[in-house]
Order: structure tokens, then C-alpha cells, then sequence
């Protein structure tokens, strides 16, 4: 019961911190003609929520006090660095610099962009044209395996959590 409380609450707070990546991310853009900035300021920006979120929300890992409270976040943002790296790679080579390529398998140009789906508003900043798209579709991939590591650094290394028996956790 617990690990799917627990697995129900990150999936939340992931969604949330995902959701605050994308708007980041994307808007940011707009500042810039880079692909890696956005990608930097999106990063930043979904650390800091998911360490509190981890932390108070889907963890419970209060009481600690502020020294080992920033122990977590100093560990917390070096397992993001992994995650980060991986952001910045995918983005790197999928988007800036083999772009074209994968747009073509992908054959995203054959899409008709002025579809009701594509033209709403609020999805055209996103997903409006294959550059767009192309973007999006591999800011998901890097999201999804961010999360899934995410996971378990946050669980077994920064917040320590290990099972004492089958209902209660201990936190170290």
C-alpha cells in the first residue's frame, strides 16, 4: 500500500515538475536563439520544486533539521546532474545538431500544422511546426528517463528511505 501511495504521489509531483520543466523550457526560448539555455533555466527551475516536492510531499522527510536538509539538496542536485547531462545531450544531438535528421524519420514536415490540434494557441508554442515538434518529442524522451532515475536516487540515496518492516519507513 505504501509503494503505491508513494509511486502515486511522485507521479504527481513529476507531472507538476515536468509540466513546470515544459513551460520553462519553452518559454524561455523566446529570450534566446540557443537550444541548450532554455534547456539550462528549465533544468533549474524543475530541481528546485522537485527537491521540495520529494522532500515534503512525496517522501514526508521533515524533521530533519537544516543542515541535513542541505546535505539533501547538495545531494539531490548531484544526482540531477546525471539527469541533466542526459537533457543537455539529447537536446544537443537530437535537436540542435541532427535536428533535420530526425525531423525527416520522423517525417514531421508531412504533418499538416494548420490542423485544429496543431494551430490552438497554447499547443502552436509547442508543437507548431516540425522544428517545434521535433523539439518536444525529445524533450519527452529525456523527461521520461530523467523521472525513472530521478526515482530512485531521490529514494535510495538523498532521502535514505529504507523499509524497517512492511509498513513502516525509516529515514537515515
Amino acid at each position: 500500500m505504501i509503494k503505491r501511495k508513494e509511486f502515486l504521489l511522485y507521479s504527481i509531483a513529476g507531472t507538476l515538475g515536468t509540466v513546470i520543466y515544459f513551460f520553462t523550457r519553452f518559454y524561455s526560448k523566446n529570450l534566446t536563439n540557443s537550444v541548450l539555455l532554455p534547456v539550462i533555466i528549465g533544468q533549474v527551475c524543475a530541481i528546485i520544486f522537485a527537491f521540495f516536492a520529494n522532500k515534503f510531499f512525496v517522501f514526508k522527510n521533515t524533521g530533519v533539521g537544516f543542515k541535513k536538509s542541505c546535505k539533501q539538496f547538495f545531494e539531490f542536485c548531484l544526482g540531477r546532474i546525471v539527469v541533466f547531462m542526459i537533457d543537455l545531450g539529447i537536446a544537443h544531438y537530437f535537436v540542435d545538431k541532427y535536428g533535420n535528421f530526425w525531423i525527416n524519420v520522423m517525417k514531421l514536415r508531412q504533418i499538416n500544422y494548420q490542423h485544429a490540434f496543431f494551430s490552438q494557441p497554447m499547443l502552436h508554442k509547442f508543437i507548431g511546426n516540425p522544428y517545434l515538434l521535433n523539439e518536444f518529442i525529445f524533450t519527452l524522451l529525456s523527461q521520461t528517463i530523467g523521472v525513472i532515475i530521478n526515482y530512485v536516487v531521490s529514494k535510495r540515496i538523498v532521502f535514505n528511505i529504507q523499509r524497517k518492516n512492511a509498513t513502516e519507513m525509516v529515514y537515515y
